[in-house]
């Protein structure tokens, strides 16, 4: 409770100094649905973002920035604590990004995650006469709290909720699919401390900034205000990365995606007839769970030649990143197996069953963001019983029964991968600068 108090005093105060300010430039972004991270090459950011950096490098060079001031948003598809994470992450992302693109302290850029943005969805319903059912979509956005409790402060209901009741859930499709990207989006405030050096080029993205001593009615839910008490010793550059961090506090934080579900094929054992798939189900970035099945079973009755076999293999995995996508990376794992067998060659055989145990070591090679390469190896110990027979006309002659064990490899593979399933949002947390 103390501290929700003081995060709202907090974002009270930083609001107000905010508006007590005039913002001398500003600009608007937009992000992917889902997505944290970034991307001045989506919707034009680019340019939305080439005047405002401009500004930030040549008031930071006579040093004249106040501070620069990033508000976030989503829309509210998803979780609710997924869209305030998501919000948050999304301001730590471009605060990172404007930082290392201007060199501008981190300590000048406050971060305002707003959540998901009611306001410019209901601006967006109240402006649109198409929208159906457009007053009972306005009367729930402005009577029906984001949560509705009933007895025992237990959540009954929701705005969301409300909405998606409409028309059968055909009114908020309707909403998603026309106004939700645009939700999905962070706003920017420049401000000086000595106006009259200011370009006073405030981008027209329809952004209301008012000047003391007025106080805006927007005041965002949760201001993350990145300070430190002194100065971090200076380290040596990080490595580059090909994905954007984003900063918390002096940590770096990459954003990584990944797609839940994996279908692999290995291309070894089907060249040996022995047609081999693997489910994997990625628990998180850094875990998850494989099946494997392999199956032969050719027979020639005749010759009697017989090649059957059918082996089921679950496995643990620990993964390793090497980017922002998880398709490339280096895994090790442990595995346990069982299987049937019968093996004859026109003048013995032998039939039975077997287990096995043992780790794996893999890497993977990524060819686009649902294709990649993956080789790996195997080895453990396995033991089986079996019984051998000698094949006579139509019939099967029993010898004797026995059994066996090895250690060794077990595994070996060069399959292609297809990935699928939603892109899952995580992060990575590096060194510290």
């Amino acid at each position: 409770m103390k501290r929700l108090i003081i995060f709202l005093l907090l974002d009270i105060f930083v609001g107000s100094m905010a508006m007590a300010q005039i913002a001398t430039d500003s600009t608007k972004v937009y992000f992917r649905s889902g997505h944290s991270r970034f991307e001045p090459e989506m919707d034009g950011n680019s340019v939305a973002m080439r005047h405002f950096l401009e500004e930030i490098r040549s008031q930071a060079a006579i040093d004249n920035i106040e501070r620069v001031l990033v508000r976030s948003y989503t829309s509210p598809d998803g979780v609710s604590t997924a869209n305030e994470l998501l919000s948050e992450n999304r301001s730590m992302s471009l605060a990172s990004y404007i930082a290392a693109e201007t060199g501008v302290d981190v300590r000048l850029i406050d971060r305002s995650p707003g959540g998901i943005a009611w306001d410019e969805l209901r601006r967006m319903v109240a402006d649109d006469d198409s929208v159906p059912l457009r007053n009972e979509v306005l009367s729930i956005i402005d009577n029906t709290p984001v949560w509705v409790y009933g007895a025992g402060h237990k959540i009954i209901g929701s705005r969301k909720k409300s909405l998606m009741e409409l028309q059968g859930g055909d009114v908020y499709r309707w909403l998603r699919h026309h106004f939700f990207p645009e939700l999905h989006n962070a706003e920017v405030f420049l401000y000086v401390r000595d106006e009259s050096l200011s370009g006073k080029n405030l981008v027209a993205t329809g952004l209301t900034v008012k000047s003391e001593p007025e106080i805006s009615d927007e005041v965002p839910d949760i201001v993350v205000v990145t300070t430190a008490d002194t100065d971090p010793e200076p380290e040596a550059d990080p490595e580059p990365m090909d994905e954007i961090p984003y900063i918390v506090g002096w940590e770096i934080v990459r954003d990584v995606e990944f797609r839940r579900f994996a279908l692999k094929a290995n291309l070894l054992y089907a060249a040996i007839k022995m047609p081999a798939l693997e489910l994997e189900w990625r628990v998180s970035k850094n875990w998850s769970v494989n099946l494997e099945g392999d199956v032969a079973w050719w027979k020639q009755k005749e010759a009697h030649k017989c090649y059957q076999l059918a082996i089921v293999s679950p496995e643990v995995r620990r993964i390793w990143l090497r980017g922002s996508r998880l398709q490339h990376n280096m895994y090790a794992g442990l595995f346990v197996g069982a299987g049937l067998y019968d093996l004859e060659d026109g003048s013995k055989g032998y039939r039975g069953e077997g287990v096995m145990a043992g780790v794996s070591f893999g890497y993977s090679w990524s060819l686009s963001d649902v294709f990649s390469i993956e080789a790996g190896i195997g080895a453990g110990w396995m033991t089986a019983q079996y019984k051998e027979y000698i094949p006579y006309e139509d019939h099967h002659i029993y010898m004797r029964t026995s059994n066996t064990s090895y250690f060794g490899p077990l595994k070996l593979k060069l399959a292609i991968v297809w990935r699928f399933g939603g892109l899952v949002h995580d992060e990575e947390r590096g060194g510290r600068i």
